[in-house]
């Protein structure tokens, strides 16, 4: 087993709740997944292929197949598999689509046309967002390891501020098999940070590390070890809190604490997040132990360098983020 299979199975077990894996997808209808998500949003997955596609017959025997996969899918999509080809009329965002010839050979359904456009090949596998617009389209075949860092990018909502490139790139960097895991930043508490500051005024980096996101645990292993990261760090007092803990974390004159440990998100994730909880998730504090931005969203190599000099200089304070990044980042 490979690292990006054991780990798969790790996230299998942890959310499934059980030691039985799902072996079987839970294909549903467009018409079906329009009704689901009035009751529970969630982010769509759509297997087009045909009858007489041999490579899409080899991806339901392998893997869709694969209990790991079927189980994050299950959990996390609504999966729909459309022949492109099917005489049916289908009914998607509340107009009907057809196949105009049904009667003539491989003749393509009006649906399959209108989502692929001209790049119709078998298999292609179609992510929708959990507003039901489609995200990423992907031509071919692909094994359990190619289709997880797609799954993970539409289940923890990453298309909303991430490229699928630059997650992809971090997802292998951190599963390699020669990744050892490792860091080198030099991680204190909350108290030792504010103690520090309190002597040597420096700002504050903190990482809400929830380890149940898989995008978290990517961003862990590629984005924190990076050199150009690590460098910058170096500016700030480093704080780690596992939201998951039942630490107690005392800060700005508060006590926060975690009634449910392992359960609940500790209650410093609220107070530093301004009660919007989002993962992954970092904070930059100031010189005066305040809050100066919560950002909850994946960040890459680049995006967290630039953010941590943007802050250290205090460029924040005459200058937008996005100015500052087309003056500096070309």
């Amino acid at each position: 087993m490979n690292k990006i299979t054991a780990y798969l199975f790790f996230i299998s077990l942890f959310f499934s709740g059980s030691l039985l894996s799902q072996n079987k997808i839970n294909w549903i209808s467009f018409e079906q997944m329009e009704a689901f998500q009035k009751k529970e949003k969630r982010p769509v997955l759509i297997d087009v292929y045909t009858d007489w596609c041999g490579w899409c017959k080899q991806l339901d025997k392998t893997t869709y197949s694969d209990p790991n996969i079927t189980s994050y899918i299950n959990r996390n999509f609504y999966a729909i598999k459309f022949n492109a080809e099917t005489h049916d009329t289908i009914t998607f965002q509340g107009k009907k689509y057809l196949n105009q010839l049904p009667t003539a050979g491989r003749s393509t359904h009006d649906l399959a046309k209108t989502m692929m456009g001209n790049n119709l090949s078998y298999p292609t596998t179609i992510y929708l967002d959990n507003e039901m617009k489609p995200t990423i389209i992907v031509p071919g075949y692909f094994d359990a390891n190619q289709i997880l860092p797609f799954l993970v990018f539409h289940a923890e909502q990453l298309n909303l501020n991430t490229n699928i490139n630059d997650f992809e790139t971090d997802f292998k960097k951190a599963f390699s098999q020669d990744h050892n895991d490792s860091t080198h930043i030099n991680w204190i508490s909350m108290e030792e940070a504010v103690a520090q500051q309190k002597k040597t005024p420096k700002k504050i980096f903190v990482h809400l590390k929830n380890s149940t996101y898989v995008s978290d645990r990517v961003m862990s292993a590629s984005t924190f070890e990076a050199a150009d990261v690590i460098k910058e760090l170096n500016n700030y007092y480093c704080v780690e809190i596992d939201v998951l803990t039942g630490d107690t974390v005392f800060f700005q004159n508060h006590t926060y604490i975690n009634p449910s440990p392992g359960k609940n998100v500790h209650q410093i994730a609220f107070g530093l997040l301004q009660n919007q909880v989002g993962f992954p998730s970092v904070v930059i504090i100031n010189e005066q132990a305040l809050v100066l931005a919560p950002i909850k969203q994946y960040l890459t190599e680049k995006h967290l360098a630039a953010l941590l000099k943007y802050f250290h200089k205090d460029t924040y304070l005459t200058k937008s983020f996005p100015d500052y990044i087309k003056e500096n980042y070309k």
